[in-house]
C-alpha cells in the first residue's frame, strides 16, 4: 500500500511516526519499522520521539504523558545513513530548536555546548550520552526539528525565524503585534469580501490570530471579543476583517499600548529548571528519577481501559513534556515546513 503510489507518482514522500505503541517501542522495533517502510520508497521520517498508548491515554495525553527519548532519533540517523530524519515532540520555542540544531549561524548570548547536551538529554544521564560527540557532530542526515503546537499557540515566536535559523540578516526594525494583525486584516478584506454566513469558515479565517496575544495582558479581551462576535449573524456578514478590527479595539481599550510593544527576539534556550513557570520540557527522563507515581498520573486523568497499566508503566519511565505542540504537517522539497536545518 505504501510502495505502489510512491513508485507510480515518483513523488518524494515522508512519514511522521512515533517510536512505537504500547509495549512495542524498543529500539529494535523502531528500527525494523523504519527499515520496512523505507523499502517502500519513503526517505524522510519525522520522528515524534515518544511512544503512544492505544489504551488508557487520550490523543491529547499521548502528546504529553509518555516520556520523550530524543537520542533515539540520532541513533536512527546513524543506523540508516541513506535516510533523512527530523525530530518532533516537545520543541517549545526557537531557542530550543537552535540548541537541538547545534546553534545555526552566530551564537546568541548564553548558547554553550553544554546547552545542546541539555536539550538532547539530561546532563549525566543516558540521554546526554546519546549525543555521542561534541557540538557539530550531529549526523548529516539529521534534517531538522518540527515546531508543532507552538506555531499555533504562540505564532509570534516565528517572527525572526529567517534570521535565527536560516541565517538571513536581522530585520532593521522589530515588528509589533499591531503591524502583524493589521496586515492580516487587509488580507482578510481581500480574501473574504462578502463576509461569512457560518461560524465555521469565520473561525478558520481568524484561527491564525488567536495565539498572537498569548502570554500578554489583553489576550482575554482579544479572544473573548472575537469569539462573541463570531456568534452574531449580523457581525459574521461583515466578514472576519471586521471581527479582527473589533478585537484589536477591545485590546486597546482594556490594555492600551500592548499591541505596540515590539515582538521579542529569539533568546538562548532555557531548560525547565531555569524557568519561573517550572514547566517540563519533556526531555529524556532517567528511569530512576524520583517524583513520578501512578497515583499522580491518575490525577492527571490517565484513566480508562488499561489506565492502571499505563499509569504504572509511565511512572516507571518518567513523565513526558508539559508543553504539547501540534505538528505542522506540510512539507517543502523534502524538508519539514517548520524549522529545518
Amino acid at each position: 500500500m505504501v510502495a505502489r503510489p510512491l513508485f507510480r507518482e515518483q513523488t518524494p514522500r515522508g512519514l511522521k511516526p512515533g517510536l512505537g505503541v504500547d509495549n512495542q517501542d524498543s529500539p529494535e522495533f523502531t528500527r525494523e519499522f523504519v527499515r520496512t517502510v523505507a523499502q517502500g520508497g519513503c526517505k524522510h521520517f519525522v520522528i515524534h520521539a515518544r511512544k503512544a498508548w492505544l489504551n488508557g491515554l487520550s490523543p491529547a495525553q499521548n502528546r504529553s504523558v509518555p516520556p520523550l527519548h530524543y537520542p533515539r532519533v540520532l541513533d536512527l540517523c546513524r543506523e540508516f545513513p541513506d535516510l533523512n530524519f527530523s525530530l518532533n515532540g516537545g520543541v517549545s520555542d526557537m531557542g530550543h530548536a537552535r540548541a537541538l540544531l547545534g546553534f545555526p549561524g552566530d551564537r546568541l548570548a548564553g548558547e554553550t555546548e553544554e546547552l545542546t547536551g541539555t536539550a538532547w538529554g539530561w546532563p549525566g544521564s543516558d540521554g546526554a550520552e546519546g549525543l555521542r560527540g561534541p557540538l557539530g557532530s550531529l549526523p548529516s542526515n539529521f534534517s531538522g526539528v518540527m515546531i508543532g503546537r507552538g506555531a499555533m499557540n504562540t505564532p509570534c515566536m516565528l517572527w525572526d525565524v529567517d534570521h535565527c535559523i536560516y541565517g538571513d540578516a536581522p530585520r532593521a526594525e522589530q515588528m509589533t503585534r499591531r503591524q502583524l494583525l493589521e496586515k492580516y486584516r487587509v488580507y482578510l478584506e481581500e480574501a473574504h469580501p462578502d463576509g461569512a454566513s457560518a461560524v465555521g469558515p469565520l473561525h478558520m479565517a481568524l484561527k491564525p490570530t488567536l495565539g498572537v496575544m498569548a502570554g500578554l495582558k489583553g489576550n482575554k479581551a482579544f479572544r473573548n471579543t472575537a469569539d462573541s462576535l463570531m456568534r452574531i449573524k449580523e457581525t459574521r456578514e461583515l466578514g472576519p476583517a471586521h471581527v479582527l478590527e473589533m478585537a484589536m479595539k477591545a485590546v486597546d481599550e482594556a490594555n492600551p499600548g500592548v499591541l505596540d510593544e515590539p515582538l521579542s527576539r529569539t533568546e538562548a534556550y532555557k531548560p525547565a529548571k531555569d524557568r519561573s513557570s517550572g514547566a517540563s520540557d519533556g526531555h529524556v527522563i532517567p528511569k530512576d528519577r524520583p517524583g513520578s507515581s501512578a497515583r499522580g498520573l491518575k490525577r492527571k486523568g490517565v484513566t480508562g481501559s488499561g489506565g492502571d497499566e499505563v499509569a504504572e508503566a509511565v511512572a516507571a519511565d518518567g513523565l513526558g513534556d508539559a508543553v504539547t505542540l501540534k505538528p505542522v504537517e506540510a512539507e517543502q522539497e523534502g524538508q519539514v515546513a517548520g524549522v529545518v536545518k
